[in-house]
């Protein structure tokens, strides 16, 4: 075997050793501890959307958010919310660091919001949804009418050059 070959090979069996990791969503009630739900998560990209129903305008609000490693332990980042309509704690504009932008008739404020702990609270009317890749969206008030935290466990950190501090 070549050395190129070698190298190809170690990094491809790195690769699938990463991927075949448990990396899950935890689910839990934050203030009790009891366990809701676990969900596989993309070891090499963790990542999930919470979807909920604005509730003065009506609209659709999704939340996006990114698993992150940091020296205390992995942690929820807020990456992109998209919603429709203006006020009512929506943001009117972007903040220091942030892309607000129109799509449509919607629009997309890009961000990069550390949320730990990622405790909500999934109010009826909200009819909160999680969604995570590869999986059926889940109404987090049909798992618990109490807060709920989300952590991840069990996934491997990436390397120092993707992680954020």
């Amino acid at each position: 075997m070549r050395p190129w070959q070698v190298g190809a090979l170690a990094a491809l069996t790195l690769s699938f050793s990463l991927a075949a990791g448990a990396c899950e969503l935890v689910l839990s009630e934050h203030r009790s501890g009891r366990a809701l739900l676990r969900l596989p998560l993309d070891p090499l990209a963790p990542a999930m959307q919470i979807e909920f129903t604005h509730s003065v305008l009506g609209t659709a609000v999704v939340d996006h958010y990114a698993w992150r490693a940091g020296p205390s332990g992995w942690f929820a980042q807020l990456v992109q919310e998209s919603f429709e309509g203006e006020g009512y704690g929506l943001p009117a504009a972007a903040g220091e660091g942030e892309v607000l932008v129109r799509d449509g008739a919607r629009w997309r404020l890009y961000l990069q919001r550390k949320v730990d702990p990622l405790v909500v609270r999934p109010l009826p009317a909200q009819r909160m949804r999680l969604r995570v890749a590869h999986q059926a969206d889940v109404l987090l008030g049909s798992l618990s009418t109490q807060s709920i935290n989300m952590q991840v466990q069990d996934c491997h950190a990436p390397t120092r050059a993707m992680s954020t501090p």
